[in-house]
């Protein structure tokens, strides 16, 4: 059997055995086996890549994987403001056609991705670092909902689900604000609950603190999950 073959029949246990579990209660996990412990390695190799398949294209507005290397070097060594700007003085444009073809190619991808995702946490609730140290992207694919979903119910159905996760001690209390901050203010445009996120500021290239709409309400919301109250500099209010 080629290695494509063999992976794709890992690829089809997993998605059935994941599916199989998806109906138990939240709070009662499977514990995994050394065998179930590389085959999520694996997948999280997998979807690494393909979470960012298409997506940096569209980010970057180039499908040149050279100039998308340079830029991501940049920001990793200089810094993500140095980066941004150096992309700016490139001028990148990518055509409309490009644009879509390369969205519905990404669609699909997040919609696999996320079905597996979301089976495994069903099945033995979301993975720690101790697990696996790519872990993390299991952040990447909550930011990235289905494009078919409803983005409100989404976020009021898996803030449920995860807030179990953190109770369990089996999500870090930080990733699950992360989550949630990043639909609001990234997806849904409006300002955060928890205060974890900054902003790039294209227009003054600069990183600015999180924008609220109470420090009381959102320090409420932190101390109820586990995490310090934010300090004066690390917000903005909200205007409206």
């Amino acid at each position: 059997m080629k290695i494509k073959e063999i992976k794709f029949v890992i690829y089809c246990f997993v998605c059935f055995y994941s599916t199989f579990c998806f109906g138990q209660q939240a709070n009662q996990k499977n514990t995994l086996n050394a065998f179930e412990e590389k085959i999520i390695h694996y997948l999280f190799e997998e979807i690494l890549i393909e979470d960012q398949r298409y997506r940096s294209y569209l980010t970057f507005e180039t499908t040149d994987d050279q100039i998308i290397h340079t830029i991501d070097s940049i920001m990793e060594n200089e810094g993500i403001k140095e980066g941004m700007m150096y992309q700016k003085s490139l001028q990148l444009k990518l055509a409309q056609s490009t644009k879509d073809s390369l969205n519905e190619l990404q669609k699909a991808l997040d919609l696999k991705n996320h079905l597996i995702f979301r089976g495994l946490i069903e099945t033995y609730g979301y993975i720690s670092e101790d697990v696996s140290e790519k872990s993390f992207i299991q952040q990447l694919l909550l930011l990235h909902p289905p494009a078919s979903w409803e983005v409100n119910s989404y976020l009021s159905s898996y803030s449920e689900f995860l807030l179990i996760e953190v109770q369990a001690g089996r999500m870090p209390a930080k990733s699950y604000a992360n989550f949630y901050d990043n639909i609001l203010a990234k997806i849904l445009k409006k300002p955060q609950l928890y205060g974890t996120g900054q902003a790039y500021d294209r227009k003054t290239n600069q990183i600015l603190p999180a924008i609220i709409t109470s420090i009381n309400k959102t320090n409420k919301a932190r101390k109820k999950i586990g995490l310090a109250p934010l300090k004066e500099d690390e917000y903005r209010l909200s205007e409206k």
